[in-house]
């Protein structure tokens, strides 16, 4: 728990977790129940400095002295993460997604879907009509 008690760490039922996985929290990061996580993930939910359109750190400031910037992580239940994968702030990740390895999620996706790549993008998600997973 942090410094004032809270936990920022959330993590449910039947988790793997494979070896050198890296999760870093300041604020918020929750991880649903039967959750595979391959080896080598990174997940955070900060960042030194903010370097968005509304506020920006300017690039010659001392990164370590950049205020950190949270934002929360929710990975839904039944997701499986491949290896290597690397899951950035204020990403949700919806229940039963897929992320294939290497891949960078930088916005959120959504349940029932297989998204890989860097930045990682959507091509299947699950038609619960025909019981497959589709092309997108």
């Amino acid at each position: 728990m942090s410094e004032d008690n809270r936990i920022c760490i959330s993590i449910g039922k039947d988790v793997q977790i494979n070896d050198y996985v890296h999760i870093g929290a300041v604020g918020s990061i929750t991880i649903g129940d039967n959750v595979l996580m391959a080896s080598k993930i990174y997940i955070s939910d900060n960042n030194h400095g903010s370097y968005d359109e509304l506020i920006s750190d300017h690039p010659m400031s001392i990164p370590i002295d950049r205020k950190a910037i949270c934002k929360p992580v929710v990975i839904g239940d039944n997701v499986w993460l491949g290896e290597s994968v690397c899951v950035l702030p204020g990403v949700t990740i919806g229940e039963g997604c897929v992320v294939g390895a290497l891949s960078v999620v930088t916005k959120s996706i959504p349940p029932y879907s297989i998204a890989v790549g860097n930045p990682a993008k959507v091509v299947k998600e699950y038609d619960f009509e025909i019981n497959k997973w589709i092309k997108k």
